[in-house]
């Protein structure tokens, strides 16, 4: 007692005061230690979150502005579709107008004897006959031509041709002196007309009796009419002339 007095950690009542003033002062360090560190881990917690967070917030105005353009993307995708259905309908339409534009000049150039032909028909020959007693051999005139060929053409003919010349609407059988003329070129006979159409047709129409070919008989021409499975046709070889003839409004 002496000794603890003489040290001063004594209270009154005879109790030592020094162990428990240590053991205070201990236990505010500890607690104090214990504070700093629970402020420190809940500013660390409270910061982590606000990092967390502040990256979310950048993914989402990533992701919102990765939207945006995809989306514009799209649009101008779907405009460049809704061209290209634009273009291909278009040309589609072109194509077809072309190509039935193409076919009615075809036509327009197959009606007007502007391109070669073939097919099945008929062929007349047509040559001088045998002379007759007082009388002088028959001689072919450029006339007899021109009733074979209406005959033909009345008969269903699609193509008509002499000697190798094309005849169309324009064509002009014409004679001068013993020369015959078609398409303004002469002709030597014999004289062969072709025609492309029915061959029955055609020859039913040119041997009907007291048609064409029993009329030319008649005269003395020696006429033959013939089938033939293929026949080819020139094309025209003359040019159109209009120095009159206008289109009508």
């Amino acid at each position: 007692m002496r000794a603890l007095r003489a040290t001063g950690l004594v209270v009154a009542g005879g109790r030592p005061v020094g162990a428990l003033q240590a053991a205070a002062v201990v236990l505010l360090a500890l607690m104090g230690f214990l504070v700093v560190i629970q402020v420190r881990a809940t500013r660390h917690f409270r910061e982590q979150p606000e990092v967390r967070t502040r990256n979310l917030y950048a993914l989402a105005a990533m992701l919102r502005q990765e939207r945006e353009a995809r989306r514009q993307l799209e649009e101008q995708l779907a405009a460049l579709h809704a061209r290209v259905r634009e273009f291909e309908q278009a040309a589609a339409t072109g194509r077809t107008a072309l190509e039935s534009l193409r076919r009615q000049v075809e036509e327009y150039r197959l009606a007007l004897g502007l391109v070669p032909v073939e097919g099945p028909g008929v062929v007349v020959r047509l040559a001088e006959g045998p002379a007759r007693p007082g009388q002088g051999a028959s001689v072919v005139q450029y006339q007899d031509l021109v009733a074979v060929a209406n005959e033909l053409w009345a008969a269903g003919a699609e193509a008509v041709g002499v000697n190798g010349q094309r005849v169309v609407a324009t064509s002009g059988f014409s004679q001068v002196g013993g020369t015959i003329l078609v398409n303004l070129r002469r002709l030597q006979p014999p004289f062969v007309l072709e025609a492309i159409g029915d061959p029955a047709t055609l020859e039913g129409a040119l041997n009907i009796r007291g048609g064409v070919v029993e009329g030319l008989r008649g005269l003395g021409l020696d006429v033959r009419v013939e089938r033939r499975e293929r026949i080819r046709l020139p094309a025209f070889q003359g040019a159109f002339r209009f120095e009159h003839a206008r289109p009508a409004p």
